[in-house]
């Protein structure tokens, strides 16, 4: 058997028996026997199904890795087996079935792993460290990939990929939970001027949570608990773009304090002011009280793997319960959150700005709403406060049988919103004028 052109051939992608069989122009038998004893060569899948993979090393990482589950107990657990293969292939071993998958890319549920947005940029030294390309958008899944086996471990995920992750988060677990050093939050708030001054200057971020809008994160322990945050914070509101970005902050935390009042699970936030800023705090609900995390998946990350279109919420919502991704209770909040967000002029309803929850075997419950604001009147990406035409949003075909009800919860809003003194006089005008309009 020709054992150079068996590895060529697995090298372009991953083959049947029968494809190596006829091409190899060998026997079964004599292809099963030589398979047994090629380490470097993976067996996929089972029965008709089953594939031939050939491991592909990464730079000086090998080409394996096990795969750490974070409990909401802070306890960590195997999931399962990463392993490369050409031509640019993984192989995913799960613990809890026994099973395997091959995919095209990194698993979709280590998609929001890898450092986005805002924060993520801020990870230049890291870049650097590592040889990575400086901008994000360069990076490729093996760029991900090495970055997550040493990085990974301060990421917004229960994932811990490899060893020396599982080690540096347990050492992470020593080096923070010191009740000793126990922090109230309102001392903390003390070095917000300093955390966004850092920021604003392009130093490196402690994290790297999704988003544009700037930010920082903070972990203090109070009553011999672990409380963690995504600040965001508005530039100095003595400018008109500040003053804005402070209207938008308070106007956020409104949001999800409208959606909790109605019954949707919202995140919990408060505002700040201080240092002629307007700071809002939003708790990480993907972290506990004793250092434990919830697996949490991003929309985008979801319909990238089943659903294959990038529509709007509420037709990808329907999408996902005809799949029987998501239960049919979930199906009807995303609608709901889907109309309030159009009926306060939130035009950011992008896939990263809705997640799920993911239990061990992936299913799929829908993660409490966040970033719900009117971002139709955002300053410019100059940092210009244009006046907005004050539009209302009409029903979609999906959300006609629960538009009537929504609207309440809008009226409600803008009305918060038009009668909140922490808000400038022009933006509760705005918000008065869509009280008299709903």
């Amino acid at each position: 058997m020709n054992h150079s052109c068996l590895e060529k051939l697995l090298a372009k992608q991953p083959q049947s028996a029968s494809s190596l069989i006829a091409a190899l122009h060998v026997s079964q038998p004599t292809l099963s026997r030589y398979l047994k004893n090629q380490p470097h060569i993976l067996k996929v899948g089972q029965a008709r199904a089953t594939r031939y993979a050939l491991k592909r090393p990464i730079r000086q990482l090998g080409a394996e890795w096990p795969v750490y589950r974070v409990n909401q107990q802070a306890e960590v657990h195997l999931a399962g087996q990463l392993v490369s293969v050409y031509p640019h292939y993984y192989v995913w071993h799960d613990a809890l079935t026994a099973q395997d998958r091959l995919y095209e890319s990194l698993p979709w549920f280590l998609w929001d792993v890898r450092p986005q947005g805002f924060l993520g940029r801020e990870f230049k030294q890291v870049h650097q460290s590592l040889g990575l390309p400086t901008r994000l958008q360069d990076w490729h899944d093996d760029d991900v990939l090495s970055f997550l086996l040493k990085f990974g471990f301060v990421q917004p995920s229960h994932y811990l990929v490899g060893e020396e992750s599982r080690l540096l988060y347990l050492q992470l677990q020593k080096d923070i939970w010191r009740p000793e050093d126990e922090d109230s939050l309102d001392k903390a708030r003390l070095a917000y001027e300093r955390e966004a001054t850092k920021i604003v200057g392009q130093e490196t971020a402690k994290s790297a949570a999704a988003g544009e809008q700037p930010k920082f994160a903070l972990f203090v322990i109070e009553n011999n608990q672990a409380l963690e945050l995504l600040v965001k914070f508005s530039p100095p509101i003595d400018t008109a773009n500040g003053q804005r970005w402070s209207d938008l902050l308070i106007a956020e935390h409104l949001a999800l304090q409208t959606l909790q009042h109605y019954g949707v699970a919202a995140a919990e936030s408060a505002i700040v002011s201080t240092a002629g800023r307007t700071f809002l705090e939003v708790v990480r609900f993907d972290r506990t009280p004793c250092l434990g995390r919830r697996g949490m998946v991003s929309l985008d990350a979801v319909s990238n793997e089943f659903v294959g279109h990038n529509k709007a919420w509420d037709e990808q919502a329907q999408s996902l319960l005809r799949l029987k991704k998501i239960s049919q209770i979930d199906y009807q909040t995303m609608l709901q959150v889907f109309a309030f967000g159009r009926l306060i002029a939130n035009e950011d309803m992008h896939n990263g700005n809705i997640s799920f929850f993911l239990a061990d075997d992936f299913a799929l419950s829908l993660a409490p709403i966040y970033d719900m604001l009117p971002m139709c009147f955002a300053p410019t990406t100059h940092g210009e406060v244009v006046e907005r035409e004050i539009k209302i949003a009409q029903p979609t075909t999906l959300t006609h049988s629960i538009w009537p009800t929504v609207i309440e919860w809008a009226k409600d809003y803008w009305r918060k919103v038009s009668e909140d003194a922490r808000i400038s006089t022009p933006f509760r005008a705005i918000a008065q004028q869509y009280v008299a309009r709903l």
